[in-house]
């Protein structure tokens, strides 16, 4: 047997540094905008007019009088009239789908004609970005309505064609995003994710935060639309983040809550073979700390259904085994309501609740203490820090070779990280908590007798079994990074 490392004894003092203020789109940051004189020659666009100066709104003292009259130069905007631009005015979908398809059009050199009589003034815009593809029917009966952040980046980004931009923040926005140290406000159920995490890697946006946030849900004013629309247009004026340089933050505070983002709804009456509803229901739970879910069906559910359920909501359970629930208990009633338990074969409520809390302070320790030794670098990608848990781990834990029973903690993440033995549940549930804590969404597959890990990293999905890498005197790399392909080669399921 391989002799086991150390695990970490002691918590490092930790050091952050200060970070960077991250240039954003608020109104006292201004964007930098080229004169009319001095063309961007990495720009396939060109300025045809010259700004006279005629929206009387428009201060030549004001931050925002650059982009706004570069606006006018490129034909972007007329105004609200002919001597107003309304800069401090909320942007409506209406205005924000008009500037949309006006790039798409100066890219293309395609005319959009006026609207017909008794149509309304934006109709044409809409008609154009839905015959090329550029927008759907989900803000159809919304382009009164102020647009928010969020739908500002899902109108705009398919605007322009990717061949517009360079991807000059993908490694910051790759690390900083993985690492959930930036841009945290964006999750899996923020409206337009990837459009957003686009923006930022082109530079077409910052955050408004030395954090990167990005407030989805806030409006935007009409100058701050300007900045956006002329970096679109003029990469000179794009922002480059600094953020490669930064320093980790440390996952102390972080909850069992924090590392499962919540679903934005959930059904009460699932079918047991829904398991993306049974799924939300248990994100839910898990994300609330809580340990029980109740169900409302409209009529009294047969043995059978009760059973499949208790089944379903097991595996379904046992796919995020890093929380360390692997058992479900049901009780129906004649109501319709159902009831279910959750919790462990290993040790009784009590005592799971405190291996929980030993378990995840251990994970942030580990966390920590790998960033502070450098074992962990923010220029790493999802793939890298994966790699580099791998290892890790393998190195920190020893397979039970012994007679395991279902009550064992070899099943628990606590014993692989506290104890560092563990069966195959055990090292899975460990991984991905190291994953969760660098914001890595993971899950577990299992078939009948074995349990490994599925991880989307950098945008790919990926197969890696820390059990089996394990099983030498070295780590068998070979588990690590697996295609489904691979996959099903070693495991049957």
């Amino acid at each position: 047997m391989k002799k086991r490392l150390l695990l970490f004894l002691c918590i490092f003092t930790l050091l952050l540094s200060t970070a960077a203020q991250a240039e954003g789109v608020t109104a006292d940051v201004p964007a930098p905008a080229p004169s009319a004189e001095k063309a961007d020659t990495l720009s396939p666009f060109a300025r045809t007019r010259s700004y006279d100066g005629r929206f009387t709104d428009v201060d030549a003292s004001a931050w925002y009088h650059d982009t706004v009259a570069a606006l006018y130069e490129y034909g972007l905007t007329e105004g609200v009239s002919s001597s107003a631009y309304a800069p401090e005015g909320s942007v409506t979908i209406a205005e924000l789908v008009t500037f949309a398809a006006r790039l798409h059009a100066l890219e293309r050199g395609a005319a959009i004609p006026a609207a017909a009589a008794g149509e309304a003034w934006y109709q044409p815009y809409v008609r154009y970005l839905k015959a090329e593809k550029c927008l759907g029917d989900e803000l159809d009966g919304h382009y009164s309505e102020a647009a928010t952040r969020a739908q500002t980046a899902g109108v705009l980004a398919p605007a322009l064609s990717t061949e517009c931009y360079d991807e000059r923040n993908a490694k910051a926005v790759t690390v900083g995003y993985a690492s959930h140290r930036r841009i945290t406000d964006v999750d899996d159920y923020t409206p337009y994710q990837n459009d957003i995490l686009r923006l930022y890697k082109w530079g077409i946006v910052g955050g408004v935060d030395e954090d990167g946030s990005f407030h989805p849900n806030d409006t935007l004013k009409r100058s701050e639309l300007a900045a956006l629309v002329v970096r679109m247009v003029e990469p000179s004026a794009r922002l480059t983040l600094s953020w490669q340089n930064l320093s980790y933050r440390s996952a102390a505070g972080t909850t069992w809550g924090d590392l499962i983002a919540a679903p934005a709804e959930v059904s009460t009456a699932p079918a047991a073979d829904d398991a993306n509803a049974i799924d939300a229901l248990i994100r839910k739970m898990l994300h609330d700390g809580a340990d029980s879910i109740t169900l409302q069906y409209n009529r009294t559910l047969t043995n059978e259904e009760v059973a499949k359920l208790t089944r379903a909501f097991t595996v379904g359970v046992k796919r995020h085994c890093e929380q360390m629930y692997n058992s479900t208990s049901c009780r129906s009633y004649s109501s319709g309501k159902v009831l279910l338990a959750f919790s462990s074969t290993a040790c009784d409520g009590a005592q799971l609740k405190k291996y929980r809390e030993e378990t995840l302070a251990r994970a942030i320790l580990v966390h920590d203490a790998l960033w502070e030794s450098g074992y962990l670098t923010g220029d790493m990608t999802q793939y890298e820090l994966a790699r580099a848990y791998y290892v890790w781990l393998c190195n920190n834990c020893v397979y039970d070779e012994g007679t395991v029973s279902s009550s064992s903690l070899s099943h628990l993440a606590y014993s692989a990280l506290v104890d560092g033995v563990a069966v195959c549940d055990g090292y899975t549930g460990a991984y991905d908590l190291l994953l969760r804590l660098e914001g890595i969404e993971c899950t577990a597959l299992m078939n009948a007798d074995h349990i490994w890990t599925v991880a989307e990293l950098d945008g790919k999905i990926y197969h890696i079994d820390t059990t089996w890498g394990d099983q030498g005197t070295r780590v068998d790399m070979s588990f690590f990074g697996m295609t489904e392909a691979q996959s099903r080669a070693k495991h049957a399921w």
